[in-house]
């Protein structure tokens, strides 16, 4: 049985945590915050992300928070006409054996707590940062910046986008700020006017921008993100901001768009990053899951369940190989190609969202002519994987 540390404690880190224990080994989770906790957006998940969370043991845990969307709609925020519409149910369903779920992150966080607590073999430690690790032979030894030190046979950086174990083990630089910022606000859902769509999911496209918007927390609450064409003043990562710059962005859109935009009084706003995919995630006793490995762009709705289904390989590998650096690398190898593609893709997408005419014009008939049945077999690469 091999001791595996964990550096981070969001859902890369407790999915691997589980994943590790479900294959036989000690986890150990280092969550540099005081308490495990997720801040920011809903996550869409299709049935890739709920196999994934079947495969953990954690999907009991956090199906009661879930919402089923009857379909995605993708609209022209400028008068709010359908430009396509994929089904989540029905004909969704059938194809793919499996459902399309919503869920916020902090409830899958939650979920995920719950089933590492229930399954043993985890130590879940909090106020612990990663400072450095060191190898030797075929163990190794992180710091905190405590100056406290945890030894283990392996270790899996899943500290997020700013990854101090990408920073040490592939120095290659922070993340590329993609010239958008990303406002997100969670509301009440009986805030929310009648004449906004809560069924679907809904995608606006506009000049400079687009919004998300759809239920969480079991319908209780409603998630908007909203992002926009902007310059980042390379200070914080995400803050509070009265979003002002949305009122200009969206100032002449339909209606229902309108009067959700003007509900929140407070967004929380991100910065939009990602980074090229990277030649490779590990060395030695070492190796990367999550955004610490391949972070993404929002625009496919994918990087938490990459994090999933990334556990899920990881396990898989390490119950199979007793030469835990060939699981590694194995791992690394089947999910190098697959998250690439996820990168790759959902940063096109940024700009054909943002598109103004006559871009925006062959966008709208490209998206009519191949969405509705034709989006499924579309989206069968994403959506039919198993672990």
């Amino acid at each position: 049985m091999a001791r595996i540390v964990i550096a981070g404690g969001g859902i890369a880190g407790i999915a691997c945590a589980l994943a590790a224990a479900r294959a036989g080994h000690e986890a150990v989770v280092l969550e540099q915050a005081g308490a495990f906790e997720e801040v920011g957006a809903g996550i869409q998940m299709g049935p890739n992300g709920r196999r994934a969370l079947e495969a953990l043991g954690a999907w009991d845990a956090v199906a009661a928070s879930v919402v089923y969307p009857e379909g995605i709609r993708i609209r022209r925020a400028r008068d709010g006409a359908g430009l396509g519409r994929l089904p989540a149910r029905g004909a969704f369903e059938a194809r793919f054996g499996s459902t399309y779920q919503l869920i916020h992150r902090a409830d899958l966080l939650a979920g995920l707590i719950e089933a590492a607590q229930a399954q043993g073999g985890i130590t879940l430690r909090t106020g612990f940062q990663v400072r450095e690790y060191k190898t030797c032979h075929d163990s190794v030894m992180v710091e905190s910046v405590t100056a406290e030190n945890l030894s283990g046979d392996l270790l899996i950086g899943a500290d997020g986008i700013r990854s101090t174990v990408r920073a040490r083990l592939l120095a290659d630089g922070p993340p590329v700020f993609a010239g958008h910022i990303l406002y997100r606000a969670l509301v009440d859902i009986t805030s929310v006017p009648d004449m906004v769509d809560k069924a679907n999911v809904n995608l606006w496209l506009h000049k400079g921008g687009h919004v998300v918007h759809y239920p969480v927390s079991g319908g209780r609450k409603f998630n908007i993100v909203a992002a926009v064409n902007e310059s980042w003043d390379g200070k914080r990562l995400n803050e509070p901001s009265r979003a002002d710059i949305l009122r200009k962005v969206f100032a002449d859109v339909a209606a229902p768009l309108r009067a959700l935009l003007d509900i929140p009084d407070t967004w929380l706003r991100w910065i939009g990053a990602d980074r090229k995919p990277a030649a490779r995630w590990g060395a030695g006793p070492v190796t990367l899951a999550g955004d610490a490995a391949h972070p993404t762009l929002p625009y496919l709705a994918s990087g938490a369940v990459m994090a999933l289904e990334d556990a899920v390989v990881l396990g898989r590998e390490l119950a199979q190989n007793a030469d835990m650096e060939k699981a590694l690398r194995t791992y690394e190898t089947a999910r190098q190609p697959r998250t690439a593609r996820i990168v790759k893709s959902s940063h096109r997408l940024a700009a054909v969202y943002h598109a103004g005419n006559p871009l925006a014009f062959f966008r709208d008939r490209m998206i009519r002519l191949t969405f509705g049945a034709h989006g499924l077999e579309r989206m069968a690469w994403l959506y039919s994987w198993r672990p």
